[in-house]
């Protein structure tokens, strides 16, 4: 990350918990990311990242150094641009969704870290019902509300 500013990450106990469900190498997509807390500390972590969100105003508030799209969820991307993406903190319909309307670029991805706000259960559902395999599944605590977070391999 040469010349890049030492942005101070704080992440929440959800964010470390998406954060501890991606694979440890290669390149990610966060999709809806926010303000970037989740796209630099995976970054840090040496990863290559690409962070989108639906807006131009969106887009502008992401940090300057980050790889930044423009795009309504995974359509920013191009089929096989990256091995996995993160979709966190939206609400389990609006993942579905967002899966839904890009096939290709799901169907080149090696795995989905999904942290849905509410309807886990439908999104669980859904992930079953479309042939996902969920490798992994962790709930964590934040202020006093539980919090479900998914690794998942798109059907072959």
């Amino acid at each position: 990350m040469p010349g890049a500013a030492r942005q101070r990450v704080r992440l929440t106990p959800r964010l470390r918990a998406v954060l501890a469900a991606v694979p440890a190498a290669g390149s990610v997509a966060d999709i809806g990311a926010g303000g970037g807390q989740v796209a630099l500390a995976l970054r840090r972590r040496g990863l290559e990242v690409i962070a989108t969100e639906l807006t131009e105003a969106g887009c502008a508030l992401l940090p300057a150094d980050l790889n930044r799209r423009c795009g309504d969820g995974l359509q920013a991307l191009l089929p096989g641009e990256v091995d996995g993406a993160v979709l966190a903190g939206l609400g389990g319909h609006s993942i579905i969704r967002i899966l839904t309307r890009s096939p290709a670029v799901v169907a080149s991805l090696a795995w989905l870290v999904l942290q849905p706000q509410q309807h886990s259960d439908a999104l669980e559902q859904w992930l079953s019902d479309a042939g996902y395999k969920v490798e992994q599944r962790s709930a964590v605590m934040e202020r006093g509300r539980s919090h479900t977070v998914l690794r998942a391999r798109p059907p072959a």
